[in-house]
């Protein structure tokens, strides 16, 4: 499954941003893929390193739009 975003052994992973996207996901695989297209976008966008933080979960997570209002 590629879930959108590159990874390298390398890089840094905070428990802290784990734990956010766990929150948001709920362990939804499909929701996941989802919301990691909006975290590209907001990396992409706003030229940010390649490391997401929990502010670009909580802002990806606030364009997602999951179910019905």
């Amino acid at each position: 499954m590629q879930l959108g975003l590159d990874m390298t052994d390398d890089q840094p992973v905070d428990a802290a941003v784990l734990n956010a996207i766990a929150r948001v996901t709920g362990g939804n695989f499909r929701l996941l893929q989802r919301l990691f297209a909006p975290i590209e976008r907001i990396v992409t966008i706003n030229n940010l390193p390649a490391v997401v933080t929990t502010d670009v979960v909580t802002l990806a997570r606030e364009r997602l739009v999951v179910g019905a209002s």
